[in-house]
């Protein structure tokens, strides 16, 4: 059998995390700085390995279940967030809560400057617009106003606990209910998502007149066994390449003095790059809506999933979150990421260049923000 670049990547980033491993247990020890990048090369190796698979095996579940390109491109993007989701895990075992709650909104972030960036990329029409699929005008909209809305609502409620509390020991925090109630509300919200959008433009029908649904999907033929064989290596390969991550992100912020913020976006680049490459590959393939819904997933599925399940998990761990300036900021930037996003889709259901090239400032400009804050030192609580 020959050997295609994710299995060539995946074996590697194995190989290394594995080598580091065992040179440990026989005596060998290569050096504190020495294992902590040699983890965050293997685990970013391994992840996109392991995420390639995961898609696979997604587009193989979506070939026998006849979906359409558009969803089956959600359900992969949603199967991409599975090493990010595991990198969240290591690092809340680890105790760093503060540090994965900052990474799970600063994705939002990245994903909406990559998803404007792409936009710029689609094809146009005569009068330089793109019509974007109607899963994303008619359902997808609404799952940005209901984020905005959310994250608008809860910055504002911490944000007045926050200044009636000033100076009080200890300082108000999201404990465990409060965690698992916002968590498991998210979730609910994009399990309500899902249902409606595979009911309603989930599969295909070759004699419907919408381009969206009788379009065929081009997959590749793919086994139950093998289905299988690509589901329990990736899975392997994310919980690794995760832990390597989690370690990583560990000696940036103890050892190196890098601040939350800025921690936590080197995590962003490392763990969602097998997203962007999935994005780029489907464009280049000329699967659009593959590549859209993925670009477009990278925004909605983060804070209803991945912010979700942190909330989760760090409520069933016990874990905290401190109100204070630090993690007010976050949630509130949330708001106009998703706003604009809304906005810039439901007035008339296309895109163009104008519009990119203002989402594209107006994400350009919170990251700067979120820059100049880590570097004047705003620390978590």
């Amino acid at each position: 059998m020959k050997l295609r670049p994710w299995m060539i990547a995946y074996i590697a980033g194995l190989l290394v995390i594995l080598s580091v491993f065992v040179l440990e247990i026989i005596g060998i020890h290569l050096g504190h700085d020495t294992v902590a990048i040699v983890d965050a090369l293997g685990g970013i190796i391994l992840i996109a390995g392991s995420c390639e698979a995961f898609v696979l095996a997604v587009e193989g579940i979506s070939q026998n279940l006849h979906l359409t390109d558009y969803v089956s491109g959600i359900y992969a993007s949603l199967a991409s967030t599975i090493p990010e989701l595991s990198v969240l895990t290591f690092l809340m075992l680890a105790g760093n809560y503060d540090l994965a709650w900052t990474l799970a909104l600063a994705t939002i972030f990245v994903n909406s400057l990559v998803f404007a960036i792409y936009t710029l990329l689609l094809p146009k029409d005569t009068r330089g617009n793109f019509r974007l699929p109607d899963a994303i005008n008619e359902v997808g909209s609404d799952l940005l106003s209901m984020g905005s809305v959310i994250s608008l609502a809860v910055g504002l409620s911490m944000l007045m606990l926050y200044v009636f509390t000033l100076g009080v020991i200890p300082p108000p925090a999201f404990t465990g209910d409060e965690l698992l109630v916002f968590g498991f509300c998210l979730l609910g919200v994009f399990i309500a998502y899902l249902y409606r959008i595979t009911k309603y433009f989930g599969r295909y029908d070759p004699e419907s007149e919408s381009l969206l649904h009788s379009k065929d999907i081009h997959h590749e033929h793919i086994t139950r066994r093998s289905l299988g064989i690509f589901l329990i290596a990736a899975s392997a390969g994310a919980l690794l390449g995760g832990e390597a991550l989690a370690s990583f992100a560990e000696y940036a912020t103890e050892t190196i003095g890098l601040n939350f913020i800025h921690a936590a976006l080197l995590l962003v680049i490392f763990a969602g790059t097998p997203e962007y490459i999935i994005v780029a590959s489907s464009h280049i393939k000329r699967k659009i809506e593959v590549a859209l819904s993925n670009a477009f997933g990278g925004i909605v599925q983060v804070f209803f999933v991945v912010f979700g399940y942190t909330l989760i998990i760090a409520g069933l761990l016990g874990g905290s979150i401190t109100i204070g300036l630090f993690s007010i900021v976050l949630l509130f930037f949330a708001f106009p990421s998703l706003f604009i996003l809304r906005v810039m889709i439901t007035d008339d259901a296309k895109v163009n260049a104008l519009e990119s090239i203002a989402m594209i400032a107006v994400f350009v400009m919170m990251l700067y923000m979120l820059l100049v804050f880590g570097t004047l030192g705003i620390a978590a609580p």
